[in-house]
């Protein structure tokens, strides 16, 4: 599906499968049992794969839900069940359908409210300050966050989410994705550029990370 907005919020139910949305140029792999939210004025595009089952619910009004944008996982029983109430209406008779996207609405909202737990001053300057996309050693970000290797790593992964390594992959995925968006340079080039020892090696990272090789993702996705 090529680049397109739609009308107002909306959420899309990811209920079977998966499929690789690209915004603002950063892709990401939305898989089954997600949430992906989206504000009214984004633009996106899509590819969905023959088994994916989705779900798009418009939300009855745009209040704060924007902070969300994203893929959310549904690992919180308030949005589960909400989740849960809205599919069920939708292949039921559908006479609760309206009351059970409000309570959707609201339990996003809730997220989106709480508040996030307190980072620590040095991430800033390692997300930052850190050169994320270059083959320097990791314990160079160690460094710049005055922290021994092995507890910045566990903190790291406790503050983010994710292991440093992943943050670096997941850089070196996004900027690849900027250049073979918007320019028509090689793919070789590109995969030296982004922090790739070859174009094998970014072959690999980007049929793992999102079911396509870097020629297949400039042809779907490229304008």
């Amino acid at each position: 599906m090529k680049h397109h907005r739609h009308g107002s919020s909306f959420v899309t139910l990811v209920l079977g499968g998966a499929y690789v949305e690209v915004c603002d140029m950063v892709p990401a792999l939305c898989r089954s049992g997600s949430i992906v939210v989206h504000d009214a004025a984004e633009e996106h595009a899509d590819r969905f794969a023959s088994d994916t089952r989705c779900l798009n619910v418009e939300l009855p009004y745009d209040s704060g839900v924007a902070g969300s944008r994203g893929s959310l996982a549904l690992d919180l029983a308030p949005l589960q069940n909400a989740v849960g109430e809205v599919v069920q209406s939708f292949y039921g008779d559908g006479r609760e359908l309206g009351a059970a996207v409000v309570r959707l609405h609201d339990a996003l909202l809730r997220r989106s409210n709480e508040a996030l737990p307190e980072r620590p001053p040095w991430l800033r300057s390692v997300i930052d300050g850190f050169p994320w996309e270059e083959a320097i050693p990791l314990r160079e970000a160690a460094a710049i966050a005055g922290l021994h290797e092995t507890h910045f790593s566990r903190a790291f992964r406790r503050h983010v989410g994710m292991t440093a390594n992943a943050y670096r992959a997941r850089a070196r995925i996004r900027l690849a994705s900027k250049m073979l968006l918007t320019t028509m340079a090689p793919i070789a080039r590109i995969a030296l550029n982004a922090g790739f020892s070859d174009q094998s090696h970014l072959t690999r990272a980007f049929s793992r990370s999102l079911g396509l090789s870097p020629a297949g993702y400039r042809r779907t996705f490229a304008r």
